[in-house]
């Protein structure tokens, strides 16, 4: 079982940032801390216009992750 972790997530609206700001989001992934803070489902696929999300990793490194609505 995945133990939880913060992972600090951004909302976008159409593909333009909601805020400047990360959020830190207790979650076990990144996923499920995307969707605590949209309220939704979301994906990891999709066009750019559906971008509802962006994960920056846990780890310390640069990756970021999109989430799309369908």
């Amino acid at each position: 079982m995945l133990k939880s972790t913060v992972h600090r997530v951004r909302l976008m609206r159409d593909g333009v940032l909601e805020s400047e700001a990360y959020q830190d989001v207790e979650a076990r992934t990144e996923k499920e801390a995307a969707e605590k803070l949209h309220g939704g489902v979301l994906f990891k696929q999709g066009p750019v216009e559906r971008v509802r999300a962006m994960v920056r990793s846990s780890s310390g490194n640069d990756n970021l992750t999109l989430f799309y609505a369908r």
